[in-house]
């Protein structure tokens, strides 16, 4: 084994397992859903390199375009179907 073989193998993975999990940290930390969306989205193409990295290409790919894609857009849909439209305060002095 040469010495890039070593690396990849021992230190890439743990990067990967760092920036999975601050990136889930930072997620539940937002008051923005849409921004929480996005950052779902990241945490899962972390979690598709790790599998990929640690040789399970299978799985790696079912986790991109599930945990990258089609999660993080459901929950950005669910947000722009749930919000609220802004009340308008009257003042009674309308036309009627």
């Amino acid at each position: 084994m040469t010495g890039v073989e070593i690396f990849v193998q021992n230190f890439v993975p743990f990067v990967l397992y760092i920036l999975a999990i601050l990136g889930a940290i930072v997620c539940l930390m937002q008051k923005d859903l849409l921004r929480m969306a996005i950052l779902t989205s990241i945490t899962g193409f972390m979690i598709a390199a790790i599998y990929q990295v640690l040789l399970a290409p299978d799985v790696a790919l079912t986790q991109a375009v599930v945990g990258a894609a089609i999660v993080p857009t459901l929950v950005a849909l669910t947000v722009f179907k749930t919000r609220e439209e802004p009340v308008i305060e009257d003042d009674g002095q309308g036309d009627a």
